[in-house]
Order: C-alpha cells, then structure tokens, then sequence
C-alpha cells in the first residue's frame, strides 16, 4: 500500500526498532508525577483488554503476548480479558482510584482527552522522542491523542464504516451495488418487497451502535467537508443539511428499511441479525471494519448455508457527498497507566506491537481488519493468505486518506459528551420523543460547549499534505 501523506503518512516502511530492542531507563517521562512509575523496563506489567471468544484470546495469548515474551524475555505481560462495556467501566473507575493495569486500552481519542487532563495517563512524548513515533507514525492520528503538545497514547487500529452485503443474495435477485441514493432506495424497497430486511442493525449488543449509522448517513449525506465544517465551528450541527440527514434515516427506520423498524432495531440481538444476512433474510448490514472477523460465522459451512458475503463503500446519498468516501476514525487507544509502577516496560510492550512490521502484517493476514495498526506497505506485500475483501479495505482506505475523499466517525472526533449524545438522542428521534431538528439543536448545543472547554482533538486536515 503506497502512500503521499506526508503529515499524514503511515509508518515508515523501515519500522521502528524490532523485537529484541534494550529497553533504556529514560529519566525524564511521564510529566510532573513522572518518578512515581518510570520502573525498570524488566518484571510484570498488566494489561486489560477487551478481545471475546476463545479463538480470538487464544490468538491474542500466543500471537501478540506470547511473541512479545519471546522477544522480550525480561518483561511479563499478565492479560484480563473483559467485554467492551465492562472494560471502560473498570478502566474508569480504576484510573480514578490510580490502581489498574499498566497499559490502558482506552476508548478513542475524545476520552483520552479527558484522562490525559485528569492526569490519569503518562505523557509517551521521552518515549516517542526516544524510538521516534511522531516520525514514523501517522501524524493525523499522533495529533488526535496530543494534549498540550503531550502524546498520552498511541492508536490501536483505524477504522472505518463499510456496507456488508449477502453476495449470493445479489446474484440471485439481479441487484448491482448501488451508486447512488436513488440505486440504493430502489434496492431497498424491493429487497423489502421480497420480505428481506434491507439494512440490518440493532443496539442490543452495543447502545453506541446508532453512531455507526449516524456517521455513516452524516458522512455520505452531508458529506465529508459539511462534517469538518461543524467539527470546526463553521457551521452549526443544526443547520439544515444535518437535520435532513438526520430526517431521511428516520424515514428508513419508519419504512422498516432498517433493521426492520425502530422496534426490532431494539429488540433483535445483533447475531440474530448476522444470521439473517447468511441465510437472506438481511441484505446488507452497515458496520465497521472491525465486523469482518465475525461476519463470517454467518456463512458457509459455519452459517450452515452456502452463501457468500462482500463489503461495498456506502454510495453517496446526495450531489454534495463523493462516491468511494470513506470515515475515518481511530478504534481505540493503547495508553500507560500515570500510577504504573514501571512505565518503562509498558513503553517496551508498545514500541515492539508498532515496531515489529512483519508481525503486524501477519496479524492483519490473520484476523481480518482486527490489527489494522496503520504501517506502510505496497499491495505486494501484503501476506497471500489475507482475505481479499480484508486486504481490500487497506487499500481504499489508503486510497481515500491518499486523496482526501473522507469524512469522520463520531467516536474519534466528537467530544465526549456530544459523541454520547449521538447516540442516545438518535434513540429519542427513533421512539418519537423528540424531532429531528430538535435533535440536530441539542447536540449543537452540546457540540459548542464542549469546543470552548477545549475537549476537541485534533481533526484530519481537509486536504492532502
């Protein structure tokens, strides 16, 4: 995957140092409270993070922290697996008690504003001076974990939305992907003609799960440059152009195009809805990048059918939104704790999960879109076993961040308290307790608050550097 971002380039194709590294004792880390944790860089340190099911712990045991022991044979990793929900309840409450693991897997860019100013986390800017990250790493996302000019944690994959669809499915019914908003309504209704479910999603596993949408209809209705422009106080998240998109996924959810009506779109599990999408019942799911490891429990001799699925990019849905656009965002954060007690070592464990490039292309080869950490590459070399529709999101999404043709997903660039609102505002506009615009006026409300305290990150530029 080549690429001309220069402040927004990828990692260097030369790595940073590889497994193996001496792990010196830098003096001068972590801030003002920095001779609380700076430790040895040997011994134990604990991580908590949020991986399920025992083919995904087991591959994270010996393909990450096993390789990592075998590199680094003076450091131990002691892993707590959690769910997702659970994990951001006990990291909370755990910096807040300065206890916790060493490495914080924390949420996206928004909270990690918000714990590096509450002094939760450890300043990595000795640590990336030190093995060059703000090199090597993209710069869009260095800026979006700096606070004050301090680095407090470093992306764990870039995400983005994508379009899931049933590819037998198509075949059999003549669909072609849709291009634009006209191709796509035409679909729905007749996929919905055909008691199919065109868009499939629900909330009950993940209440977040309405900013997927939302971002993917803000981004591909109001367009990516309408979006900046309201992230950046040109423009009001009330104006006109975000209320009709709020309006016209309303109107989705009324024709019970999505998930089949805001009532199931509450009550369905989302396997349920995976299921739906093997067998035919569902048309296409929008979701993250990340789904792809799990969609395909959904197909083939695992779905007990013998269905094929694809991904297409969302299609335009208006004359100011651009085909092939895609979101893009940060999907979590690996961090130190501020009261580990050898910070250190946990700088170690980071800079071999960045720094060992051959590893990280495995990984990506392995568990589809999982451990996409953003390094360089070219499509050669890519690893042969890697799905085609995974290494396919690698390189449109490289190709969007390349020309600028993207947008944004709420959970990096949203402040903390509108990206809940997000959310939890769409539910009322779904249940009929509040209308669109009024909607639209909150979060602008909410957005304008948190912009003059100053809970913004840093956003991606609008224009190729």
């Amino acid at each position: 995957m080549t690429v001309s971002l220069n402040r927004r380039r990828f990692l260097s194709a030369a790595g940073l140092a590889g497994a193996g590294l001496a792990v010196p004792s830098l003096l001068s880390a972590c801030g003002d409270d920095a001779d609380a944790g700076k430790g040895t860089g040997k011994g134990e340190i604990s991580l908590w993070i949020d991986i399920t099911g025992d083919a995904n712990q087991k591959y994270f045991d010996e393909k990450v922290i096993g390789a990592f022991h075998a590199a680094n044979p003076d450091i131990t990793v002691k892993t707590t697996y959690y769910k997702g929900q659970d994990l951001r309840q006990q990291v909370q409450t755990a910096l807040q008690a300065r206890s916790g693991p060493d490495i914080v897997r924390g949420p996206s860019a928004t909270q990690t504003i918000a714990w590096s100013k509450a002094r939760l986390l450890a300043d990595l800017t000795p640590y990336a001076k030190q093995w060059g990250w703000n090199d090597k790493l993209t710069d869009w996302a260095v800026q979006a974990f700096t606070t004050d000019g301090k680095l407090y944690a470093l992306p764990m994959r870039v995400d983005t939305m994508l379009l899931y669809f049933n590819k037998t499915l198509f075949t059999q019914k003549g669909w072609t992907q849709p291009k634009n908003r006209s191709d796509l309504e035409a679909f729905a209704a007749d996929a919905m003609g055909q008691g199919i479910i065109p868009f499939g999603s629900s909330n009950t596993d993940w209440t977040a799960a309405g900013e997927w949408l939302m971002t993917l209809f803000w981004n591909n209705f109001a367009g990516g440059d309408a979006v900046y422009q309201a992230l950046t106080g040109k423009i009001q998240f009330s104006d006109p152009v975000f209320v009709d998109t709020v309006s016209l996924l309303k109107s989705y959810f009324d024709k019970g195009w999505v998930g089949g009506g805001a009532d199931k779109y509450f009550s369905v599990p989302a396997a349920e809805v995976g299921a739906g999408l093997g067998k035919g019942t569902v048309a296409t799911i929008p979701q993250g990048e990340w789904y792809m490891s799990n969609i395909g429990a959904f197909f083939g001799k695992a779905g007990n059918n013998t269905n094929e699925w694809d991904w297409m990019a969302m299609p335009p849905l208006s004359s100011t939104a651009k085909a092939d656009s895609y979101a893009i965002g940060i999907g979590g954060s690996f961090a130190i704790n501020q009261a580990s007690k050898n910070q250190d070592a946990a700088a170690a464990f980071l800079n071999w999960y960045y720094g060992d490039r051959t590893a990280a292309l495995q990984r990506m080869a392995d568990v589809p879109a999982t451990y996409n950490i953003p390094i360089t590459f070219k499509a050669d070399e890519i690893p042969q076993k890697t799905d085609p529709r995974a290494a396919r999101v690698l390189t449109e999404v490289d190709k969007a961040v390349s020309s600028g043709n993207y947008g944004y997903v709420t959970w990096t660039w949203w402040p903390p308290k509108s990206d809940v609102y997000v959310y939890e505002g769409l539910e009322q506009v779904l249940t009929g307790k509040i209308t669109a615009a009024e909607y639209c006026k909150q979060l602008a409300t909410t957005f304008t608050a948190e912009k003059q305290q100053g809970n913004l990150p840093q956003l991606m530029p609008r224009t190729s550097q």
